[in-house]
């Protein structure tokens, strides 16, 4: 089998100001491997995508549903990639394991795309996503979103 047609799986923890990022190669005894963190704009997301891309492989990325909504999905499928959100309270997890990190989560939800334990083609992992930019926007409550900063989408880079 060719490098390039080796699957890599991103795992990706998004929170308001940072994306934490790790990806495990299709091969199912290489280590998941985390970038650390990356910033929520287009501009750093893009160069995340030319960086896993640069490796030849096909790229699938997964995140949890959270209060930002679903601007990270939609840049990532219009792009063309393959993204699926997952619903957390539906990951498995380990008894006892209570240390909540972003990378460990991030790393996490790699090992788990690449195990198929995430199926993309189980609707119960699967969030069902609003289909318009509007809807999105109502995934936070108007009165948390100024907190939050949630928004259905994030600023490009200026060049300085």
């Amino acid at each position: 089998m060719e490098e390039s047609s080796k699957t890599l799986y991103v795992g990706l923890d998004v929170h308001k100001e940072s994306i934490a990022v790790a990806y495990a190669p299709e091969e199912r005894g290489t280590e998941v491997v985390s970038l650390g963190a990356i910033g929520t704009r287009q501009c750093d997301i893009d160069k995340l995508i030319r960086k896993l891309q640069s490796k030849g492989a096909p790229l699938v990325f997964v995140y949890e549903a959270g209060p930002c909504g679903y601007w990270l999905y939609r840049y990532l499928t219009r792009k063309g990639l393959s993204c699926h959100v997952v619903a957390p309270s539906l990951i498995p997890r380990k008894p006892g394991d209570r240390v909540k990190t972003d990378r460990r989560d991030a790393a996490l939800l790699a090992r788990l795309m690449r195990s198929g334990d995430l199926s993309a083609g189980c609707p119960r992992w699967c969030v069902r996503l609003p289909r318009s930019r509007s809807s999105s926007r109502s995934t936070c409550a108007p009165s948390r979103s100024s907190r939050s900063g949630c928004t259905a989408w994030r600023p490009s880079c200026t060049s300085t």
